[in-house]
């Protein structure tokens, strides 16, 4: 693999294209490949969650989209600025200088499928294969829950997202429900008359304390990622939101415990004469692959054929492979070793960004079996 691929990921880093701000990363595609036999599209996805960039669908002149194809998919959106990145590159790994993100979830991804493409346009070889690049992925999925496999009867795609290291893919996946719990008090002054008031923030407090939060088994995980509420110091908070998820891969079991969360909120509410609004809902849904679905087939074959061993994993985070299963499409998320995502400290090794893209070859050249 020439080493060409390297500097387009440190091109592609220094895009700044936050979640709902793509445009950028979407400009530098559109430029990437100008002059190429290849029609690239942008759908309405944006509409739908006030983004200012739809996805991206890149269909190459050869392929015949009356036919089955398959999709390479990465998220042009990055969960952090890269506005300052500054990467350091040696022989064996590329890495942020530590005061920023390097931007590697999901350049990685990007830069890959990007030059790819271009090889795969050069040698006009023919091949039932389209490129997409997704938008608002880190907020929500909300690119792939848009897209639209139908015009292009996509028969099964591949995303280029998970920080394991080439060779690993996810065969299973957790779902994720989010819910809010609003704990209503009594406003009052805090000095005058606190007799008079119920603390919400007090009561929201008490019932944190109440509920496991963490690794609850080897399969699911709950968290309270933000909590807000209050007006003044002066002033008894009538309102306190507690902002949290629960991940599993059984549907079920996760409702159970969000039923379970919500009990023991009410108790501790109705315990200190406050009240409780609670809501939840799905953010995304689980999936899990079976051995002889033709996509899981289609990946252990191609890792074999860059030499990799594949090793089918379950995993506890989302990516557009949850939504795109839930839509009825079989996905596969594959490692492409963007290690320690969303950190100052991330970082792919060389040898991991050129595997992955020819994993990607692979890929590609057999979708030419759809012909």
């Amino acid at each position: 693999m020439p080493d060409g691929l390297v500097p387009l990921f440190l091109d592609a880093i220094k895009i700044d294209a936050p979640s709902l701000k793509e445009r950028p990363m979407a400009s530098f595609v559109r430029e990437f490949l100008r002059g190429l036999p290849v029609r690239i599209i942008e759908d309405d996805a944006a509409q739908h969650f006030n983004g200012e960039c739809g996805n991206i669908i890149c269909v190459p002149h050869t392929c015949d989209s009356s036919r089955p194809t398959v999709a390479l998919i990465a998220h042009l959106d990055t969960p952090r600025s890269t506005v300052k990145v500054n990467p350091i590159v040696t022989e064996e790994r590329i890495r942020s200088d530590g005061t920023t993100a390097l931007g590697v979830d999901n350049r990685a991804g990007n830069a890959v499928l990007l030059y790819a493409l271009r090889e795969h346009l050069l040698s006009g070889a023919e091949g039932q294969c389209v490129v997409v690049f997704t938008v608002g992925e880190e907020l929500g999925l909300y690119g792939s829950k848009y897209l639209d496999p139908a015009p292009f009867h996509i028969a099964m795609a591949f995303v280029f997202d998970c920080s394991r290291r080439p060779g690993t893919f996810i065969q299973s996946a957790v779902g994720c429900s989010l819910f809010d719990a609003t704990f209503i008090g009594k406003a009052a002054h805090a000095s005058v008359a606190p007799e008079r008031g119920v603390n919400a923030i007090h009561v929201a407090a008490k019932a944190l304390s109440g509920i496991p939060l963490g690794r609850l088994s080897p399969t699911m995980t709950c968290n309270i990622g933000m909590v807000t509420g209050g007006t003044a110091t002066n002033v008894i908070p009538d309102r306190c939101t507690l902002h949290g998820e629960v991940r599993e891969f059984d549907g079920e079991v996760l409702n159970a415990c969000l039923s379970g969360i919500e009990g023991s909120f009410r108790a501790v509410a109705s315990e200190h004469k406050a009240s409780l609004e609670f809501t939840s809902t799905l953010d995304f849904a689980p999936f899990r692959l079976g051995v002889n679905d033709g996509v899981f087939r289609w990946t252990a074959e191609a890792l074999r054929q860059v030499g990799l061993d594949p090793h089918p994993i379950e995993y506890l985070g989302g990516s557009d492979a949850n939504m795109l299963n839930a839509k009825g499409l079989p996905t596969v998320n594959l490692g492409i070793g963007a290690q320690n995502p969303h950190g100052n400290d991330e970082f792919i090794l060389v040898e991991d960004l050129l595997k992955t893209a020819d994993i990607a070859h692979a890929i590609i050249a057999r979708s030419i079996a759809f012909l």
